[in-house]
């Protein structure tokens, strides 16, 4: 299986390298769904620096397939960044699979 070509920025918050493992690991997870990935680009962010709510981590992924962007922005309050990733690429995997469904779905009505 190829590598995906990935991009992962932190912003308004440290480079964590164990964060960086967990992504580059859901990423290569995802060829199982769609082996034909281009590229994926994560962002991981700390928008707010609220005392009242605490910080909210806010993920953003977008997923280059061929002919497509798949795209999922995911806002978590949870306390570990770690938590808020793995939503964030569920919610990317639902995306992913109904994308690869619309598109066997438009081929077989052809």
């Amino acid at each position: 299986m190829a590598t995906v070509p990935l991009q992962i920025k932190f912003l308004h918050m440290r480079r964590m390298s164990s964060l960086e493992r967990d992504i580059a690991e859901r990423v290569q997870d995802l060829q199982s769904l769609h082996g034909r990935i281009l590229g994926c680009h994560v962002s991981v962010e700390v928008p707010h620096h609220s005392h009242q709510t605490g910080n909210a981590i806010e993920i953003r992924i977008a997923l280059a397939l061929p002919g497509d962007l798949v795209v999922t922005r995911k806002a978590s309050s949870a306390s570990q960044p770690s938590v808020a990733i793995q939503q964030a690429f569920t919610a990317l995997k639902r995306q992913l699979r109904k994308t690869t469904e619309k598109r066997v779905t438009t081929r077989k009505k052809r």
